[in-house]
């Protein structure tokens, strides 16, 4: 290699990995732009209509997730016959914007139209979570310009950026939680609900203009010899067809990895609320406050997923990762001495009335739920420590499972399968908010604890049965060799 190929080398590689680093922001800020909103999510509701039941928390929480399941995998398929991501990236950004601006908008109709301003919230989680397509690209970007070697070091880190992500957005929240009343100007307002959103809008947009002037892709990126396995680089490499059924069972996993953490991830603030008798803003508060808390373990454990991995191998790990979040379950039982303690005993008993007595806030457990008024309160230390295992095994299994996929493909084109495995995961947080909200409205905490018990059990199944399916493409190289010459 003389000087000049050497210095273009140099320069590919500085491309490479800024445009790597670009995609860990658009993961980054993604992720807090969905963490800034969910704190305040039920609240909002509340504000725009104090009817407002749990099963409604649980269309709009999934609204996000089910307009990312629509999107993935289209802009998925778009990348890969494109080759490229930038106008896929950027588009799904824009939508992104109109998205939370539709959210932060729906306050116009407060007054003349309540249902119609919550079904406005819906069509905004909606369209937010179809610019949430990015995500999608973003893994399949990583997946394509790293090697075999580099992959799992890349994918860890692109969780962690989503994981910091998760920190700061509820920190926001908490932040933009103090400004309460805040500004309005007749039927629009700028306040703890909307300011969120208008945050996520901001980010998005600062984010566009990242992408367009400093990301880039293509032969100015890198050699193509850095897009394929540095170890094996034989012709079977390349005719060697995926393991579909390993790639099933991985979409499988991530499906219940992502269930387990949904679940909770939305009830969050509703189990509060109801079983420390907090108002909607208190509950906000605290919410915010101990998802960044819980958030700052989860990243910690996005850093460690990868040498875990190593050490004692991914699959192991995975079936650690699935356990761990069935005993998180477990632990979710209410087991308290005390019952629930506060109740609304009618409609507006237990509202919180403004100096102006008009109502504003409601407080405690739904009047609605007959499990209020029976059911053992949810003690706060077990719900912390359920929380902090769930959030060790939850970035521990997604992390492992988004590389050995990735490892499977090997180096096929990975767009279009990254797209369905971020659909699978949309599916998850679409259908789980959908149905456990609902479940948690008639029956409480405890049938929530049991349920998902059983299904993260159920995981840790289908890893063990189908582990030997999940070779890496090198592993299945080595394999395929080693048949050949013996």
């Amino acid at each position: 290699m003389n000087g000049e190929e050497s210095s273009y080398f140099v320069a590919a590689e500085q491309k490479r990995w800024r445009s790597i680093r670009i995609m860990y922001l658009v993961l980054f800020l993604n992720s807090t732009g969905f963490s800034i909103l969910l704190p305040s999510l039920w609240p909002y509701l509340q504000h725009l209509s104090p009817t407002v039941n749990y099963s409604f928390l649980g269309f709009a929480a999934a609204g996000y997730s089910f307009g990312q399941l629509i999107a993935s995998p289209v802009v998925g398929k778009w990348s890969t016959m494109r080759k490229k991501v930038t106008l896929p990236v950027q588009v799904t950004m824009l939508v992104g914007v109109i998205g939370n601006l539709i959210y932060a908008l729906s306050g116009l109709m407060k007054n003349t139209s309540p249902t119609w301003a919550l079904w406005l919230v819906v069509v905004g989680r909606v369209i937010s979570g179809m610019g949430a397509g990015c995500i999608a690209l973003a893994r399949s970007y990583h997946g394509t310009v790293t090697t075999l070697d580099e992959r799992t070091a890349v994918v860890s880190k692109g969780s962690m950026a989503q994981a910091a992500g998760f920190i700061i957005g509820p920190g926001l929240s908490f932040l933009t939680s103090l400004v309460h009343k805040g500004y309005s100007y007749h039927s629009w307002e700028v306040s703890q609900y909307t300011l969120p959103a208008y945050l996520s809008a901001v980010m998005i947009a600062v984010n566009m203009v990242i992408v367009a002037v400093w990301f880039r892709e293509g032969d100015d990126v890198a050699p193509t010899e850095l897009m394929v396995n540095s170890i094996v680089q034989s012709s079977e490499m390349i005719t060697l067809r995926v393991k579909w059924s390993g790639i099933v069972i991985c979409n499988i996993l991530f499906y219940i990895a992502m269930l387990s953490f949904t679940v909770m991830e939305t009830l969050n603030t509703p189990i509060i609320q109801a079983e420390l008798g907090l108002s909607q803003s208190q509950a906000v508060r605290y919410s915010s406050i101990f998802l960044t808390c819980t958030s700052v373990f989860s990243f910690m454990t996005f850093a460690i997923s990868t040498p875990l991995g190593k050490k004692f191998g991914e699959r192991k790990m995975m079936g650690v990762a699935f356990t761990m979040s069935a005993l998180a379950y477990i632990l979710f039982y209410p087991m308290g001495p005390n019952y629930i303690p506060k109740v609304e005993w009618t409609p507006l008993s237990n509202l919180t009335v403004d100096d102006n007595s008009t109502v504003t806030e409601v407080a405690g457990c739904n009047w609605r739920n007959k499990w209020c008024y029976h059911q053992r309160q949810l003690n706060i230390a077990q719900f912390i420590v359920a929380n902090c295992i769930l959030l060790f095994s939850y970035p521990l299994g997604v992390v492992l499972l988004l590389s050995r996929t990735s490892k499977i493909l090997g180096p096929h084109p990975q767009g279009t399968v990254m797209g369905i495995l971020t659909a699978v995961g949309s599916l998850s947080r679409a259908v789980g908010p959908a149905i456990f909200t609902s479940l948690f409205q008639a029956l409480g905490p405890p049938v929530i604890s049991i349920v998902m018990m059983i299904v993260c059990l159920g995981g840790a199944a289908v890893l063990l049965l189908g582990a030997r399916q999940m070779h890496t493409f090198e592993r299945r190289i080595q394999i395929l060799n080693a048949e050949i010459f013996t």
